[in-house]
């Protein structure tokens, strides 16, 4: 048995090649993106919790850090305390008690 060709093989591709399409013409508008003023106002609190994230590490390196200046002062107060400090501190301390 055979089987002559009776068209095209595909004809949806004749069917569309007698159609017309006009090609959109280039525009000079560029594509842009506005933010609600909730979405700014979100942005702007996620800004800020980072910030403070980071800065409360830094805070908690900085008492760690005087925390251990601290106690090797109490270690070892013949390094540190001198005659100045100690009349610094008993005048502050004189003052807090309203004598001086």
């Amino acid at each position: 048995m055979t089987i002559d060709r009776v068209g095209p093989l595909n004809k949806i591709l004749k069917a569309g090649s007698d159609i017309n399409v006009k090609k959109s013409s280039r525009s000079s508008k560029k594509d842009s993106v506005e933010l609600s003023p909730e979405a700014k106002k979100m942005a702007e609190i996620s800004q800020a919790e980072s910030q403070v994230k980071s800065a409360s590490e830094i805070r908690q390196e900085l008492t760690v850090q005087r925390i251990k200046a601290l106690r090797s002062k109490l270690e070892n107060p013949d390094e540190y305390l001198t005659k100045e400090i100690a009349e610094a501190i008993a005048e502050k301390v004189a003052e807090s008690f309203g004598i001086k």
